[in-house]
């Protein structure tokens, strides 16, 4: 359980950390939304090794019993968790506290690359409704934030899954 919480909670400490850095390099302009994006994801698959991490620590701790596939995914799991709870949290802080004028100025920003685009008008009207209904379900910012909950817990859960096959302790039958 201490590897868990320990390795949550690093995860999610490596995510904050990565997510308000890029916010001071980067600035809050809509010319580094798109490069704010690589260096988001970035940050979110790199901290996601905090998953692998906890789950050999916890097999390290157990040795010499056996970890199964299903304890393994089960420690990645509540890894993960911990991590998307407190990416969540720092989330909604910095939409209500830190920037509150993010999701307006990225939709703005979504609406000008979309008719700048060279795409025929009937698409670009597509689009733009397409955009007008994503705007009404991001301008709430808990919204958001479970948005990128569901985001962090998915990519935690593809690491567990990975690292819960890998080191797995293989069964000896006699």
């Amino acid at each position: 359980m201490y590897s868990i919480i320990r390795f949550g909670s690093l995860y999610g400490l490596a995510l904050v950390i990565g997510f308000y850095a890029s916010h001071l390099a980067l600035g809050t302009t809509p010319d580094n939304f798109t490069l704010g994006e690589i260096v988001g994801y970035s940050v979110m698959f790199i901290s996601s090794l905090a998953v692998i991490m906890g789950i050999k620590d916890y097999k390290q701790k157990r040795f010499p019993a056996p970890l199964g596939f299903m304890g393994a995914l089960g420690v990645g799991l509540g890894i993960s968790l911990i991590a998307a709870h407190i990416f969540a949290l720092y989330n909604w802080f910095y939409l209500v506290f830190i920037n509150p004028t993010f999701t307006a100025s990225y939709i703005r920003y979504s609406e000008q690359k979309i008719i700048s685009s060279a795409l025929e008008p009937m698409v670009i009207e597509q689009q733009l409704a397409e955009l007008a209904d994503y705007a009404d379900l991001v301008s709430n910012n808990f919204t958001q934030s479970m948005v990128m909950f569901a985001t962090v817990f998915v990519i935690g859960l593809l690491f567990s899954l990975v690292s819960a096959l890998a080191l797995r302790t293989h069964r000896k039958f006699p």
